[in-house]
């Protein structure tokens, strides 16, 4: 599949207790590796730590959340062939389901499944996923289910998620081999010759063979690192697994078959010189080694740059993916620098406006200056004439209306009354003095023509004497008859 755009993504795997991670790139026939990790008995560390190292390799490569794809180990997921009827593209996954319950012997809803089209055309070409695959010259449509149960899927997500490792896709070795190697099985298929590939795990080894038209077979061969067998006898299993598979896919066996080999080393690298063997054991890439370990998480780097790509399998439920590209806000920049330019023509279209105006308002202020000037020079004489009037009119009732008050405060206050102060402010006045009855004072006042609002302005004390010193105040009338 060839990528109009760059794409790039993260294969992951864990294999022989240890948590591998891969780092490649694509664009348009090109696939290429950029960097990988490794974290040892990431088990022990826990997933905080192998979330922080994992993080620490993100920002290195300058990514935050790229498409990545977990390499399910084969032994954790059944791996199902069904076969339909050409033509129920839009409905097999209603078509499968209704088959699923017969296909594992879990109980029923304990389980987290995917499914995706196996399909030759010219039989030469493996088809993908789901029902936009490929379809055959034959009658029926051959599809591949994976099945897991959800227990082991939602455990695995948890530890994800507690690493704070974003994921987006859970699948099966066997699918992302073959989706890897789709190119050389095309290849090999064009030859009229069946494609067999072995790929060891520590749990065992699976035999996978395809031919034109004969659909895909999976044979298993469980082997433990405990009790290794001999070499002999891993090489009559897996004679007998090929003779089996010839038998499924009603072929002709050939006397030495091509086996592309790949994964744990339970064959020496002897095995590919070797002509005693009842196959031809290759290496799945040309010049690599035949027991190349890293296949699987390479492979899920290429599922993960890929992501249309044959086969793609994904158990990890869709409200647990998580997904950001490098080009997710690029819309957004887009749209930003859109309106920065307009911002700054809408400012500069202002500016112009502002200065065309200002000119327009220059001249007519020009035009109007002689007649501003006189009427400034005529408002500075009324605003002396205003002054001048409000200076004399303070003086008479400044010099009038405190003799005025004098006189009647001296008729009407008692005999004994003595004022030793009077303040004069605005519409103020305050009188403070002595007299046997500080009452009296203050209903003299109180009847005065000048004042209203007398009261007491602080408390009464007396003298030696025993007089009352009193200080009143009280406000000027509005209105004097």
């Amino acid at each position: 599949m060839n990528q109009l755009f760059p794409q790039s993504g993260i294969g992951i795997e864990f294999r022989n207790g240890n948590f591998h991670g891969v780092y490649c790139k694509s664009f348009w026939k090109n696939f290429r590796e950029i960097d990988r990790m490794e974290i040892r008995d990431y088990q022990r560390l826990g997933p905080r730590e192998c979330g922080r190292l994992y993080r620490e390799f993100l920002r290195r490569q300058g990514l935050k959340s790229p498409w990545t794809v977990v390499a399910l180990a084969r032994s954790q997921v059944l791996l199902r062939a069904l076969r339909f009827p050409r033509g129920m593209e839009q409905e097999l996954a209603r078509a499968v389901e209704y088959q699923l319950d017969a296909l594992h012997p879990f109980e029923e809803g304990s389980v987290a499944w995917s499914h995706a089209i196996w399909a030759l055309s010219d039989g030469a070409k493996a088809g993908a996923s789901g029902g936009n695959g490929g379809r055959t010259q034959s009658s029926e449509t051959q599809v591949l289910v994976a099945i897991a149960q959800k227990q082991y899927i939602e455990e695995l997500a948890d530890w994800f998620r507690e690493a704070e490792i974003p994921v987006s896709q859970f699948s099966v070795t066997t699918t992302l081999l073959l989706g890897y190697l789709e190119a050389g099985i095309a290849a090999q298929l064009r030859t009229g010759k069946p494609y067999f590939l072995l790929h060891a795990t520590e749990q065992g080894m699976e035999l996978l063979g395809c031919a034109a038209e004969k659909g895909l077979v999976s044979r298993e061969i469980p082997l433990t690192a405990e009790a290794p067998p001999e070499a002999d006898e891993i090489v009559a299993l897996i004679g007998k697994e090929l003779d089996s598979a010839h038998s499924e896919m009603r072929l002709v066996s050939d006397d030495r078959p091509r086996v592309h080999c790949c994964g744990e080393g339970w064959l020496p690298e002897s095995a590919a010189e070797s002509a005693h063997l009842p196959f031809h054991a290759v290496p799945v890439v040309a010049g690599a080694s035949l027991n190349r370990e890293d296949i699987a998480g390479v492979a899920a780097a290429y599922a993960a740059s890929h992501r249309r790509g044959p086969l793609s399998l994904n158990l990890l439920p869709a409200e647990r993916r998580s997904f950001q590209p490098r080009l997710a806000y690029a819309p957004t920049y887009a749209l930003s620098g859109l309106l920065v330019v307009l911002a700054m023509a809408m400012g500069l279209r202002g500016s112009v406006q502002d200065w065309i105006y200002s000119r327009y308002l220059e001249r007519e202020r020009q035009a109007l200056l002689p007649g501003i000037q006189e009427l400034e020079k005529l408002h500075s004489a009324n605003q002396d004439t205003l002054a001048h009037l409000a200076s004399l009119e303070a003086f008479r009732r400044s010099g009038g209306l405190p003799l005025d008050l004098l006189d009647e405060l001296t008729r009407t206050l008692p005999a004994d009354a003595w004022l030793q102060q009077l303040q004069y402010e605005g519409n103020t006045v305050t009188m403070s003095g002595t007299a046997t009855s500080a009452s009296a004072v203050l209903q003299a006042v109180s009847s005065s023509i000048y004042l209203e609002a007398a009261q007491f302005s602080s408390a009464l004390n007396r003298t030696p004497e025993g007089k009352e010193v009193f200080r009143i105040g009280a406000r000027l009338r509005a209105q004097i008859p």
